[in-house]
């Protein structure tokens, strides 16, 4: 069956368009067709068949709600054998036309025919999009029921809580990402976990801007960035480690630790990644690793799915891996796939990690014992500069780095010590010093945890608003404090 190919892209948008087809020998063929509004066509395929004096004329759009829909035309042979160089144009044609008798045919055909094929498609249509009104329908159910129960937990302190109001979840309670993520994605976690702190994380990148009524106010609160704020140019600081000599002779502070969180450039965040997402980002991150040039941060990437139990256990208890099961992150459906696409890189030395995949995409850390800050600090620069050229990294104008969780967007760097503070721990207002301070106090295994010994996790409180340099320089200068503070304790106790 002969098939000639039409270019659509030359065909004027008109409601009825005349196609003068090739000339046969005997006959001229028209081609009319119907410009459907929101159909995608890209191309038209006309196939003939001739049967005694009728001829049977199919276009085939490729993509019709993802499908090739056929439309069919009959013509006269009479009228196809008649001079087309008579007509002037698509009026005359259809002038011409509508004085044959056939035209009745012709519209009934058609009608008949569009009828057949298109309601079919159009059915299948109607029943996606009342499956995608219940599904909305449900997510917004769901939203009103959690600002319900946020509303009724007396005790909950969240900034989730606090910011949430009734007019905030009329306002956002339909709105989507690109993506798909809703309002319920957003304060999924800090619902199921009343404890939270926070209690929001955002499914993608778009997500600070469809839901910034809520994370502004977030924002705003943990960080002191109003939505008028700009995150400052990147300084990692790699020309003033020489101002973060070693805080102390080792009598205080057991490590140091400053670590930061990247994510990749056209990817979202844990909760809409697919299983395929996972195992491409680790790919493209390990191969980068393995490629690092620096002697100091050459090493090895061990994916955590084959990983034995014992193994994992001893990395998790040197903290160099993290650990799974954190109710916080699982409520936010960040443990998707687990543990596929997961894994820690870490240098021969130990004291340059990666985390793929855990929280964010990436955890760039750089850490040793003792509290050489400078030492710390300059090999984590290294090792960020090493891999961004290799792996695109995702970066707003506004927010800077853009992380999982709103409290490490900006410079997204933690820079912390395990540190043993007997006296100024003992003191029922040691943590609101450290808020005074611009620090953060948390147990030695991570966020909700408890102190073990009487040591501490003392880090910078702030990451957004102020650059990487200045984030290491705030944890370090309040560090020095509460040391100084200490040891006046002790002078007064001895």
């Amino acid at each position: 069956m002969p098939r000639d190919s039409i270019d659509a892209e030359n065909v004027q948008e008109q409601t009825f368009h005349g196609i003068l087809a090739e000339r046969f020998p005997t006959r001229l063929t028209f081609l009319f067709y119907r410009y459907f509004d929101g159909i995608d066509v890209t191309s038209f395929v006309c196939e003939r068949d001739f049967c005694e004096d009728v001829e049977l004329v199919y276009v085939f759009r490729p993509r019709c709600y993802g499908r090739a829909v056929p439309v069919a035309f009959l013509f006269s042979t009479s009228i196809a054998r008649a001079d087309m160089r008579a007509f002037k144009g698509v009026r005359e044609m259809a002038a011409f036309l509508k004085n044959k008798v056939l035209l009745g045919g012709l519209a009934a055909a058609g009608g008949a025919t569009a009828l057949y094929l298109f309601y079919p498609y159009n059915r299948e249509v109607y029943m996606t999009n009342m499956q995608q009104n219940e599904n909305d329908a449900f997510t917004v159910k769901k939203i009103e029921e959690a600002f319900q129960k946020l509303s009724d937990a007396k005790d909950c302190k969240s900034l989730l809580k606090k910011h949430l109001t009734k007019d905030i979840v009329d306002e956002l309670k339909f709105r989507k990402t690109k993506m798909g993520a809703t309002l319920y994605d957003v304060i999924r976690s800090g619902v199921f976990n009343l404890d939270a702190g926070v209690g929001v994380y955002a499914p993608d990148a778009e997500s600070y801007k469809t839901f910034a009524p809520l994370f502004d106010k977030i924002i705003e609160d943990y960080h002191g960035f109003k939505p008028t704020d700009k995150q400052p140019p990147v300084d990692l600081g790699a020309d003033k480690v020489s101002e973060f000599p070693p805080l102390d002779d080792g009598k205080y502070v057991l490590s140091t630790r400053i670590r930061c969180g990247r994510t990749l450039a056209g990817y979202p965040f844990n909760p809409l990644l697919t299983q395929d997402d996972y195992l491409i980002m680790e790919k493209k991150v390990s191969d980068a690793l393995l490629s690092v040039k620096d002697k100091e941060l050459k090493g090895t990437y061990y994916p955590l799915a084959g990983m034995t139990k014992e193994t994992q256990n001893k990395l998790i208890a040197d903290h160099f891996l993290f650990k799974e099961g954190d109710r916080h992150l699982q409520h936010a459906n960040a443990c998707n796939y687990w543990p596929k696409g997961r894994g820690i890189f870490h240098n021969n030395d130990k004291t340059f990690l990666i985390w793929v995949n855990e929280e964010d995409h990436m955890r760039i850390i750089s850490m040793q014992q003792g509290s050489d800050v400078g030492n710390v600090l300059d090999r984590l620069v290294r090792g960020i500069k090493a891999v961004e050229t290799k792996v695109p990294f995702s970066r707003d104008e506004r927010l800077g780095w853009l992380t999982f969780c709103p409290t490490n967007l900006g410079s997204t760097v933690r820079a912390s010590v395990h540190i043993k503070l007997p006296l100024v721990s003992a003191r029922k207002d040691f943590k609101e010093m450290c808020d005074e301070l611009n620090l953060q106090v948390r147990g030695i295994h991570g966020e909700h945890s408890d102190s073990e010994g009487g040591v501490y996790d003392i880090s910078n409180k702030a990451r957004l608003g102020l650059s990487e340099y200045q984030a290491v320089k705030q944890m370090y200068d309040g560090v020095k404090k509460l040391i100084d503070i200490e040891k006046e304790m002790e002078g007064k106790k001895n």
